[in-house]
C-alpha cells in the first residue's frame, strides 16, 4: 500500500485542526504542515499531491489565489476547509469555483474526507457506461479504457443491480432506453443512500433545446451528445474528474 501523504496549509494549532490531523495520523497518514504563505508553495513538489487548505481570517486571499494557480499547473488535489469572512463578492465567487472538496465548517467529516481522498488518490477512476446499444457500449469502452476502469451494462435494471455491489466514480447513462429510461435510473440512484451521490452524466442523441432542457431538469452532472467525436467524449470525462467541485 502506498504512503498516504497530506500537506496542510493554515493554522495547524487550532484545536479543531489539530484534532482532525491527529485522527488522520491514527489512520496512518503522513501529515506535513506548511505555513500559509506564498513562499511555502516553492517547497511543495510540483507534481500531484493532496493539499488541505484551512481557511481563516488571518489568511491573505492572495495566498489562496496562488495555491489555486499552482494546483492547476501541478495537478494537486485540493481540500478547502472553513471560510474567510469579509472577502469581496468577486473573491467569494472565485473561491466557490475552485475545483476540489469544500468543507464549509469544522470539524471535518473524516468519513467524507477519506472517501474523497481515496477517489483522488486512485490512479484509474471507475466509470460505468449504461446503454442499450451494444456497438456504442463497446466504442465508449475502447475510447476510455486506456485511462479508466470501464464497466458496461445494457439496461437500467442491470445498472441498479451492478451499483448495489460495485463502487463507481461516474456513470455515463443513456437518456432514452426501453423498459427503464435513464431518468428512471437516475431517480432510483438518488433514492438509495449508498449510491445517491454517484455522479451521472447523461448520454443523449438529441441536441435540440427542448430535449437538452428535459435532460438537465433532472440535475445530472452534465450531458454528452452521442454525435460527439471520441476525443470530445473522452475529454468530457477527463475534465469532469479534473474540475469536479464537492460541497460538504
Amino acid at each position: 500500500m502506498s504512503e498516504k501523504v497530506l500537506y496542510v496549509m493554515g493554522d495547524g494549532q487550532r484545536l479543531v485542526v489539530k484534532n482532525f490531523l491527529h485522527e488522520l495520523e491514527e489512520r496512518e497518514f503522513v501529515v506535513r504542515v506548511v505555513a500559509p504563505e506564498t513562499e511555502s508553495l516553492g517547497v511543495l513538489p510540483g507534481e500531484p499531491l493532496h493539499l488541505l487548505v484551512c481557511l481563516s481570517e488571518s489568511m491573505d486571499f492572495a495566498v489562496v489565489r496562488s495555491v489555486v494557480e499552482k494546483a492547476a499547473d501541478s495537478g494537486w488535489h485540493l481540500y478547502l476547509a472553513g471560510t474567510i469572512n469579509g472577502i469581496s463578492p468577486e473573491e467569494d465567487a472565485f473561491l466557490k469555483k475552485v475545483p476540489g472538496v469544500h468543507f464549509q465548517t469544522f470539524p471535518l467529516d473524516i468519513g467524507i474526507f477519506m472517501s474523497e481522498f481515496e477517489l483522488n488518490d486512485r490512479a484509474r477512476k471507475r466509470v460505468l457506461v449504461v446503454d442499450d446499444e451494444p456497438i456504442l457500449l463497446r466504442s465508449i469502452q475502447g475510447w476510455l479504457r486506456d485511462d479508466f476502469e470501464v464497466s458496461l451494462v445494457n439496461s437500467g435494471e442491470t445498472a441498479i443491480e451492478f451499483l448495489c455491489t460495485h463502487p463507481i466514480d461516474l456513470i455515463l447513462l443513456d437518456y432514452k432506453m426501453p423498459t427503464m429510461s435513464g431518468a428512471d435510473v437516475l431517480r432510483q440512484i438518488r433514492a438509495v443512500p449508498k449510491m445517491k451521490d454517484t455522479p451521472v452524466i447523461f448520454l443523449t442523441a438529441y441536441s435540440d433545446r427542448s430535449s437538452v432542457m428535459d435532460v438537465m431538469k433532472l440535475r445530472p452532472e452534465g450531458y454528452i451528445l452521442k454525435s460527439k467525436s471520441p476525443d470530445e467524449i473522452k475529454k468530457t470525462v477527463v475534465d469532469f474528474f479534473k474540475n469536479r467541485i464537492v460541497m460538504v
